[in-house]
C-alpha cells in the first residue's frame, strides 16, 4: 500500500465533496489536528478509521488503498455473470434430464 497515494485520494475526495478536513475529522470522531497530522505525516489509519473514511467519502476501502475500485467491481460483476450463465445452463440440463427420465 502506498500510504501517500491513500492520503492523496482522501484529499481529492474531500475536495470533490466540497468539504474540509476538519469536517471529515469531526464525522469520524477525531480531533481535526490529529487528522491533519495523520495526513501530513502519512500515518497509516487503523482499519476502523479507513472504513469510516471510505463510508463518509462514498467509496470502498479498496479504492482508498489501491485506487482500483472500478476494476474490482467490474471483475466481480464478470464473475457473477459467469456464475449466472452456468446456473442457467445447469437448470436447462436438469429440465432435459427430468423430461427424458419421464419418457423411460
Amino acid at each position: 500500500m502506498d500510504i501517500v497515494s491513500f492520503w492523496e485520494r482522501v484529499k481529492y475526495l474531500i475536495k470533490t465533496h466540497k468539504t474540509t478536513q476538519p469536517k471529515i475529522a469531526e464525522l469520524i470522531g477525531m480531533p481535526p489536528g490529529t487528522f491533519r497530522n495523520w495526513i501530513y505525516h502519512n500515518r497509516i489509519p487503523d482499519v476502523e478509521t479507513a472504513c469510516d473514511l471510505a463510508a463518509i467519502l462514498g467509496v470502498t476501502v479498496d479504492f482508498l488503498v489501491y485506487g482500483k475500485e472500478r476494476d474490482m467491481v467490474e471483475e466481480r460483476n464478470s464473475r457473477l455473470l459467469e456464475r449466472k450463465t452456468a446456473a442457467a445452463t445447469i437448470n436447462r440440463m436438469a429440465k432435459i434430464i427430468v423430461r427424458q427420465s419421464k419418457q423411460i
